[in-house]
């Protein structure tokens, strides 16, 4: 029997600038590559507001917001064999396409991440395609993705936390043990105490780091970060964060330094602080037509003559590996997926207005929308 078009609803945003709106939203079937997905959870991200902001990453509007999901597979298009109908799923936008140029030259952690979602979903009122926030769109009872972006996980992970690892957990973590590569006994410091910023303090804990000092502007996301690993805390609102962190390790700076605000001035501060031979990773996602400037010769942490390098991490750079082991870390307690979620809400005009006002307001780690009950295990 042929599957039949899935009566939905989703959270919309009809042009830059304006709000997300429950809307019901009309699903046709998968085809060839492709899987429909019951959402269970999502998270909300600072690049779901981006995008609403800015735009869809370069795709058109209206969108289907949301792209930190994770749900169980309802139907699958011809020629897949994984995931399978009833497999619980990570839908991961950051997953390698195969066709980029990157990926077509075997390096699939530099991949464009070219993935389109295809006309699949649309707007009942008007029969208008939508396309997902980075090609899922997540903060909806439904929707239908790529295969290869719907990673299965084991019936034991709890969605309403592996969720996470769609994007704000992955980008962090994967910052620290991909992007950044994190050494046992080294020294890093992360600027940012948001999700992502949390999540980069733990996979830098959990690749060995000996020394993990937290830097913000918010005294109290200090305390917080001590409870993901943190050995110091720098508070950038009262002085030099470089000084600050020169004078923590006798003025030879960390090994590795994360930027996770997206916030240009900051990628130079999280060069300043680097000891001779360390790497900056910039995690944060910049306004349009940003600049950095950095310091290329003299003083402590100048680019030229301590030879630096300035790493910039897409989604944690991550492979289908990868996820398998973040979720197996955050099974056994070595990532605490758990206390990243403040707030559960549910799909809702009124929550979802509140989850971005939190989230900009800095109330909380990261907000996470229950949309429906998981199947038993």
């Amino acid at each position: 029997m042929a599957a039949e078009r899935v009566e939905a609803v989703g959270a919309l945003v009809s042009a830059a600038g304006k709000p997300a709106r429950l809307e019901p939203i009309l699903i046709d079937p998968p085809r060839a590559g492709e899987v429909l997905v019951r959402l269970v959870a999502s998270g909300i991200c600072h690049s779901d507001h981006w995008a609403m902001q800015h735009g869809n990453w370069g795709a058109p509007f209206p969108m289907l917001l949301g792209h930190e999901g994770a749900g169980v597979v309802q139907s699958v298009g011809p020629g897949v064999r994984t995931p399978a109908p009833g497999d619980r799923v990570i839908l991961a936008w950051a997953m390698p396409c195969g066709t980029c140029r990157s990926c077509r030259m075997g390096r699939p952690r530099k991949c464009d991440h070219a993935w389109i979602q295809l006309p699949r979903i649309r707007r009942a009122s008007t029969g208008e395609p939508l396309a997902g926030t980075l090609s899922l769109g997540t903060l909806a009872s439904h929707t239908v993705v790529h295969a290869a972006q719907a990673v299965p996980v084991p019936p034991g992970a709890d969605l309403a936390r592996v969720c996470l690892l769609g994007c704000g957990a992955s980008t962090g973590v994967g910052a620290a043990v991909n992007t950044g590569q994190v050494q046992p006994g080294s020294t890093i410091a992360v600027i940012g105490l948001g999700g992502i910023g949390l999540a980069a303090l733990q996979g830098a804990r959990i690749a060995g780091a000996a020394r993990l000092i937290a830097i913000d502007v918010v005294n109290a996301k200090l305390d917080l970060a001590r409870d993901f690993g943190a050995t110091d805390g720098v508070d950038a609102s009262v002085g030099d964060a470089p000084a600050a962190v020169r004078a923590l390790t006798d003025g030879e700076g960390v090994d590795v330094a994360f930027e996770a605000t997206g916030v240009p001035a900051v990628v130079s501060q999280a060069v300043a602080m680097l000891a001779r031979g360390g790497v900056a990773v910039a995690i944060g996602v910049p306004p349009p037509s940003s600049q950095v400037t950095l310091d290329w010769s003299d003083g402590a942490g100048a680019a030229y003559p301590n030879k630096i390098e300035l790493r910039v991490t897409d989604g944690g750079d991550p492979i289908a590996e990868d996820f398998a082991t973040w979720v197996d870390w955050s099974l056994d307690g070595r990532l605490d997926l758990d206390a990243m979620v403040t707030r559960e809400l549910r799909l809702t005009d009124d929550d979802l207005e509140e989850g971005f006002r939190a989230m900009l307001a800095g109330e909380v780690i990261r907000s996470v929308v229950r949309i429906a009950e998981p199947p038993r295990s």
